[in-house]
């Protein structure tokens, strides 16, 4: 297409990125509305230059081969007067159209069968290639690259160019609103700068809406309607996803390593089956036979529930470029999710539950309830000595070893000193007598525990105390989007599957400090 047609419809509508197909069919609209370029360069403005060159031929020459300059082969003038001469020349041009469209769909075709994007497939119709020079091409492609291609052949379309729009977009938006991102798509430092408005007209426009005249609102109002098209949505969606997430996974879990993790299929009571100790390994009898060792267990149940909340971006706060409101409302929602889990697996400790077999987790007829005692080496040691005299249920010694400290966090420093000092913190030993206990144990402090209780927990590979449990091993916040048409509204959604349960006793032990 001519440089100067093509400028001339750019200024009266057309996409800078539109292919030529496109840009015919957008002339012929404007033809049909009563707009016609009248520029020098409107003989070639119809057709490619073979399109222009078949046309002049047609002008000049007869079907017969004579010369056509309106005098037929036996020197009679023909119809191919000026007016007969005009007709003929639109009726080449509009048929140089048709052409040209049917080059461009069948090339485009050709490129989508054989899985080749789309913007090589652009490179090839603006070349001015014919469809026959397209196949060769698309052939010699597949050859080299050693794809398959037929039936049965499996085709990997690589990225479309509205894939890399959306990511270089939303690249560019986590950048701005200080999200990291290790490797940022191409493009992504142009979208960093500008303002959302701009990139909710910049989406409606890529997805075939004309925004001439709209004013900032009017484009944001059209790009978060509900029938709309454009990604504009679903890129919001997807930072504010991203900010969710992140808060999400930085916000202190301290619960974490003293808990066993599982999966939940559905919201049903989850049985948490606490089977005894195997029995001692016993010599077979008469006959060689190896005995059946019997179990005897006890279940704890629990369940996942659903929490969640919602709230609405406005139209008013992307015309006001206030991408604060689209992260930090997201960062507190993150927070929120991992509170919840917190505030399940603590309570579970500091509420003392009643368990199956109706006694309190932390009681003296479970052994693991010690006399009040100030945290120190000798308090330590007489706890840790209860646990490794645990029974289990048909009355072998278990050896539970404590691994982890639970303290509040006002004994926090007490803690890491006596766990961490290369020298016993006693007043009536001397700076060289050996910590017993550094390395042994991990303290870990939590604003959920208060006063100077303190706890030990065995590692949960041994001998679980809390488990925890994801829906179908969604183990963060899902976010979700929807528009409303009531308040023109991005509403984002966060909804979290959790749950917490006691599953045993064996593997714990609280003093109700000094």
């Amino acid at each position: 297409m001519h440089e100067k047609l093509r400028k001339f419809l750019e200024a009266n509508g057309l996409r800078a990125d539109a292919s030529d197909k496109e840009a015919w069919d957008f002339y012929a609209k404007l033809k049909k509305d009563g707009i016609e370029y009248s520029g020098p360069e409107k003989a070639d403005s119809g057709a490619t230059e073979g399109a222009r060159s078949v046309a002049t031929g047609n002008m000049h020459r007869g079907s017969d081969g004579d010369d056509d300059d309106g005098v037929d082969g036996d020197g009679q003038r023909g119809d191919n007067s000026a007016g007969g001469r005009d007709m003929d020349v639109d009726a080449l041009v509009a048929d140089a159209i048709r052409r040209e469209r049917e080059r461009c769909t069948a090339i485009e075709d050709a490129c989508a069968v054989a899985g080749i994007g789309a913007e090589q497939a652009r490179e090839m119709v603006d070349s001015g290639m014919t469809i026959d020079m397209a196949r060769e091409q698309i052939f010699n492609t597949l050859r080299e690259s050693g794809r398959s291609f037929g039936a049965g052949a499996s085709v990997s379309v690589g990225v479309e160019s509205r894939d890399k729009f959306r990511r270089a977009v939303e690249d560019g938006i986590s950048l701005r609103a200080g999200i990291n991102v290790e490797d940022p798509a191409d493009g992504s430092r142009e979208f960093r700068s500008r303002a959302l408005h701009e990139i909710a007209r910049e989406c409606l426009e890529r997805a075939g809406g004309g925004t001439r005249g709209m004013s900032r609102l009017q484009v944001v109002g059209r790009a978060l309607a509900s029938g709309s098209t454009s990604d504009f949505p679903q890129l919001m969606s997807a930072v504010a996803g991203k900010t969710l997430i992140r808060a999400y996974n930085e916000w202190p879990q301290t619960w974490r390593p003293f808990v066993g993790v599982t999966d939940a299929n559905d919201f049903k009571d989850i049985h948490a089956i606490k089977m005894s100790e195997a029995p001692d390994l016993q010599g077979m009898d008469e006959n060689g036979e190896y005995k059946t060792a019997k179990f005897s267990d006890s279940g704890e149940t629990y369940r996942v529930i659903t929490k969640g909340i919602k709230v609405p971006l406005t139209r008013q706060m992307i015309v006001n470029d206030d991408l604060r409101a689209f992260t930090r409302i997201p960062q507190l929602f993150g927070t929120a999710a991992r509170r919840m889990e917190g505030d399940a697996v603590y309570s579970l400790i500091t509420s003392n539950p009643t368990m199956s077999d109706g006694v309190a987790l932390f009681h003296a007829d479970h052994s693991n309830l010690g006399s009040a005692a100030a945290l120190d080496s000798t308090g330590l040691a007489a706890g840790r000595a209860m646990m490794r005299r645990q029974k289990g249920a048909n009355g072998a010694s278990l050896d539970v070893t404590p691994a982890f400290l639970l303290v509040a966090v006002e004994d926090e420093l007490d803690a890491e000193i006596l766990l961490r000092s290369a020298a016993l913190p006693d007043d009536n030993k001397s700076a060289g007598v050996y910590n017993p206990w550094a390395g042994k144990l991990t303290p870990i402090a939590d604003p959920h525990l208060s006063g100077t209780k303190w706890y030990l927990l065995a590692h949960p590979n041994q001998y679980p105390v809390i488990e925890v449990a994801y829906l179908m091993g969604e183990a963060q916040p899902y976010v979700d989007e929807q528009l409303d048409f009531n308040s023109d509204a991005l509403v984002i959604k966060v909804r979290h599957d959790f749950g917490a349960g006691v599953v045993d006793h064996i593997g714990a032990y609280l003093n109700p400090g000094a």
